[in-house]
């Protein structure tokens, strides 16, 4: 639903670094000195790997000792599957960590939720992935975020799909399950609890790293991918909405 929103432009590297800051203050008190093990995530609204450069560059500038000083490897960064930054990221050693929206466990199904599979389908996704785990520490893994679509993407089939996709390439990875958050007028719904529960027994039972994310914010609409105000929202009540879950620019 956030998405709904539309795209102005990018945010430069200042900005970016701005909204932590303000961020830092509201939570902390002005002037307070970041505390230790603060974990930051840079995913939606938008792709940030299409504005690399300025993610990149904002991480160097928070990582700064007399600054903000939290270093890339507090950061996770997510993406919809943009193939050329995964290459690119993997060549970066002060990196933040990375997080792969997938979805979906074949291409026929992301194409429908996540139009970006059309330009780099899931053999190059992986194929990007693949290289980029070359470059990870011993214990080290990345992540597959995967959204949970009642009736549409959360069969036990569906499960058995995705570990054997995983398993097939060999990739060193955890998925994230994350319930969806409803949001009018898309027409998905969060699958329940106990499909989730079930969709993460079959993934442990083919070898797969798997956690379940928790919602938060649901109560005052402020929870994942829900960050749309309802009043812009209505005034544009006469558009279709388009049931996609992620838009490349």
């Amino acid at each position: 639903m956030t998405a709904k929103l539309g795209l102005l432009r990018s945010l430069m590297a200042g900005e970016i670094v701005e909204q932590i800051i303000i961020a830092l203050n509201d939570a902390y008190g002005v002037g307070t000195k970041t505390p230790r093990g603060t974990n930051l995530v840079a995913m939606g609204a938008g792709e940030p790997f299409l504005a690399f450069e300025s993610l990149m560059t904002a991480l160097r500038v928070m990582a700064e000792p007399d600054g903000l000083h939290i270093v890339p490897n507090r950061v996770t960064a997510s993406t919809a599957g943009v193939v050329p930054r995964i290459r690119e990221l993997a060549t970066i050693s002060d990196r933040p960590h990375l997080a792969v929206s997938l979805a979906a466990p074949t291409n026929e199904l992301r194409d429908m939720l996540m139009p970006i599979n059309k330009k780099w389908p899931l053999q190059e996704l992986l194929a990007a992935c693949k290289v980029f785990e070359s470059s990870l520490k011993p214990g080290e893994r990345f992540t597959f975020e995967y959204v949970m679509l009642d009736g549409v993407n959360d069969s036990d089939g569906h499960a058995r799909q995705l570990a054997n996709l995983l398993n097939r390439h060999q990739l060193r990875a955890k998925v994230n399950l994350i319930p969806h958050n409803a949001a009018d007028p898309l027409p998905y719904r969060p699958s329940p609890e106990e499909r989730v529960q079930q969709f993460k027994a079959i993934l442990e039972s083919k070898g797969i790293h798997v956690f379940v994310r928790r919602p938060r914010g649901r109560d005052i609409f402020a929870a994942c991918g829900q960050l749309a105000a309802r009043r812009t929202l209505n005034t544009a009540a006469d558009t279709p909405a388009q049931p996609v879950l992620y838009q490349l620019a």
